[in-house]
């Protein structure tokens, strides 16, 4: 009987170098969830406020003076349309504005003062590492904009491309599966591609957009 004490002692003791072994697999496991989460959070805010970057870029865009260089200054009367075609009607009607050749896309030319303007306001919104060679736009024509001989009325596009987002923990491969989409991954193994964030916007008036 008298063994029973130190019987109990030593089963004592393993029971505590057993819960020792199960907190050293448990706290790793609960830091990565709650550092995962901080991440994905992370992740949520930074395409979001990229996306209102491109919203901020695109309507400072249509308001100032053209980014990717000259554009019409008016619209002009087609080769088509009626001899006497009154101006001031709607290019909708039967496509009576020219369709003019417009530069190709750019990336943001932060050189210029309203370049460097538009960098000032999207900037501290893209995800850290992103420039101004990430941001793009796209002058297109739209046959429904914009009547004779007024302003020139093209969409303004303003695209993010090429931002990788770097994850803290190692979560780019779970990130890539469940987006079920391969081509998010990029080539650094702990990061990965943003989506394509894109907003279009009719311009008002391209040709005055005064710096402040």
């Amino acid at each position: 009987m008298t063994r029973v004490p130190h019987i109990l002692q030593a089963v004592a003791r393993n029971q505590r170098g057993a819960a020792l072994v199960e907190l050293a697999i448990v706290i790793p496991l609960f830091l990565f969830l709650i550092f995962g989460v901080v991440d994905y959070g992370r992740l949520y805010w930074s395409t979001t406020a990229a996306q209102k970057a491109m919203h901020t870029a695109a309507r400072l865009a249509t308001v100032g003076p053209p980014q990717c260089g000259a554009l019409p200054a008016t619209h002009t009367l087609s080769g088509g349309a009626p001899a006497n075609t009154r101006f001031g009607a709607l290019c909708r009607n039967g496509g009576i504005c020219a369709v003019p050749n417009l530069p190709a896309p750019c990336t943001l030319d932060t050189s210029t003062p309203y370049g460097a303007r538009i960098w000032n306001q999207i900037g501290p919104l893209l995800p850290p590492g992103t420039g101004p060679q990430n941001v793009q736009f796209t002058y297109s024509h739209d046959t429904r904009l914009g009547f004779l001989g007024g302003p020139y009325t093209p969409v303004v596009t303003a695209d993010l491309i090429n931002v990788d987002f770097n994850f803290v923990m190692p979560l780019a491969g779970l990130a890539a599966l469940a987006s079920g989409n391969p081509a998010v991954t990029s080539n650094t193994p702990n990061s990965i591609s943003l989506p394509a964030m894109s907003t279009s916007v009719p311009a008002e008036d391209l040709a005055v957009g005064a710096v402040e």
